[in-house]
């Protein structure tokens, strides 16, 4: 069960179920990353807060974020030997937010972990927080929250030093919803290029049916940060609205390590179950059900909306496809089993379960070949290989 207070977002379910993703990623992101890294720095580019409930602003990005890592510190710096330093970096423009963000960051700091405000254009500040992070260590490891108000608060090129290098990992809000209202404006060219860094992207997404823009915006902008920022591994969640049939946005993930990839799907997993159940329980009361809300998230499992259901079918056949299509280019030596991970992992709600099953359903077309022994599942974590048996079925799939 998340630990937030659910009674805190009303009217802002949506909310909840992003930051119910943050508080499950960030807690198993830190104790992996802090284990290794001397130094976290946390940055929330758009930080507020807005329409915060709880005095203690618990129910912001930031105030989630913060309460995880100085949990992991504490474990970790009660280990023999282990010191970890944390630096929290909160950015806002907006005058009135940053009294309450000086304070909370004031009562948040203590040796060690320190929260630091900063006050203006979050892009106007990228090189002043690639010098404020460096200070921790030499090498500290980033996690960058970006939730703009609007895409051209985001200008790709001009984000790229703090997000580029190996030691970083973002998580992006991209507002595809109220992107693909503006795609055929021509006012509105210059800010998708901005966003996107790459001129290429609205003339694809102008050619592509009104019902694929959402996706196709989505997969663009995987497509700059693996191309641009140099992530390897992209990943999205999708976050529905939760009263009506549709997407609100997406969470755009880059990595580079498939262990990211992971975490995030698993904490995709649990909002993904926690969005569900928040559109039934909003459904039931507006058919006019009596049914207790908190008691409707937590009590018995409820069915999954038909929309989820059928979003959730849409980005399992194309995850499907992009692994046979792999499979069906590999080489004789095989395909590691880790990059048809990622492979499949990039589109929303598909799970580790679906890919497995997909596989066992290939056989006896491919084999596995397992790194060591004693395991009957292939392991994203080891070396194990797919290996194409009978290429000719496997492109019969592809057809």
């Amino acid at each position: 069960m998340p630990e937030l207070d659910f009674n805190q977002y009303e009217g802002r379910e949506q909310a909840y179920v992003k930051h119910c993703l943050l508080e499950k990623y960030l807690p198993e992101w830190g104790y992996k990353i802090g284990s290794k890294w001397d130094s976290l720095v946390y940055v929330d580019a758009f930080a507020g807060p807005w329409d915060v409930r709880s005095s203690d602003l618990a129910d912001s990005s930031f105030g989630i974020a913060i309460k995880a890592l100085d949990r992991v510190a504490k474990t970790l710096n009660e280990r023999p030997g282990q010191t970890l330093n944390v630096k929290c970096i909160l950015v806002e423009k907006e005058q009135q937010p940053l009294v309450q963000l000086r304070d909370f960051a004031r009562k948040s700091s203590r040796p060690g972990f320190q929260v630091e405000v900063l006050a203006g254009e979050f892009i106007g500040h990228v090189p002043a927080i690639c010098s404020s992070a460096a200070v921790t260590s030499a090498n500290p490891f980033r996690f960058i929250f970006v939730d703009p108000k609007g895409w051209s608060d985001i200008p790709m090129q001009q984000l790229l030093p703090l997000i580029r290098g190996r030691s970083c990992e973002v998580v992006v809000n991209l507002m595809s919803s109220f992107m693909r209202r503006f795609v055929e404006l021509e006012d509105r060219a210059e800010s998708f290029l901005e966003c996107f860094g790459r001129d290429d992207v609205l003339p694809v997404i102008q050619e592509t049916p009104h019902h694929e823009r959402q996706d196709a915006l989505v997969r663009e902008y995987c497509k700059s940060l693996h191309l641009l920022a140099g992530f390897k591994y992209v990943s999205s969640a999708v976050i529905f609205e939760p009263k009506k049939d549709a997407v609100r946005y997406f969470l755009v993930y880059g990595t580079n390590h498939h262990r990211g990839i992971e975490v995030f799907k698993a904490a995709e997993s649990r909002a993904a179950r926690i969005q569900d159940e928040i559109r039934h329980a909003v459904a039931k009361q507006k058919s006019g059900g009596q049914e207790d809300m908190i008691g409707a998230l937590f009590g018995e499992a409820q069915p999954k909306s038909k929309f989820a259901f059928l979003q959730r079918e849409q980005y399992c056949k194309k995850a499907k496809r992009k692994v046979i299509e792999r499979l069906a280019g590999s080489s004789a030596k095989g395909v590691m089993f880790s990059d048809l991970f990622c492979d499949a992992m990039a589109f929303p709600l598909v799970t580790p379960t679906d890919l497995l099953e997909w596989l066992e359903s290939f056989k006896p077309h491919i084999s596995v070949v397992f790194d060591g022994t004693g395991r009957k599942k292939p392991d994203p974590d080891k070396a194990d290989k797919i290996v194409v048996v009978n290429l000719n079925a496997i492109n019969a799939l592809v057809r």
